[in-house]
């Protein structure tokens, strides 16, 4: 073999190296990007169960304070109508996060809101 062929095939080689080599890690961060996805995913459904708990029970106990307090338990002023929005929103970001079509990406849209 001339040793032009030699070189030539030698480069081409260590050419192929380094492209698997380029591939293979595109792929972990792929694969890291993904982890990094699913526990964001699982820690920002953790807070948001935690808050529309504490928010039910808020909006509950307040409700019980303004029937002493005013007489009526729900008198639909601004603070009473956006924490029923907040709960409502938390809700149906719980609902998508039982439906399988709607978990993922869908689900955070919903968490961002």
């Amino acid at each position: 073999m001339p040793p032009q062929s030699v070189e030539i095939k030698c480069l081409n080689e260590n050419k192929n190296v380094l492209q698997n080599t380029y591939f293979s890690s595109l792929n972990f961060k792929k694969y890291y990007k993904y982890q990094l996805v699913q526990r964001l995913d699982y820690w920002s459904s953790c807070v948001i169960s935690l808050g529309f708990t504490f928010l039910t029970v808020g909006i509950l106990s307040g409700a019980v304070w303004d029937n002493e307090a005013w007489g009526s338990y729900w008198n639909w002023d601004p603070k009473e109508t956006w924490a029923f929005i907040t709960w409502t929103i938390y809700a149906i970001y719980l609902h998508t996060r039982t439906t399988k079509s709607w978990q993922g990406a869908n689900s955070a849209i919903v968490a961002s809101i």
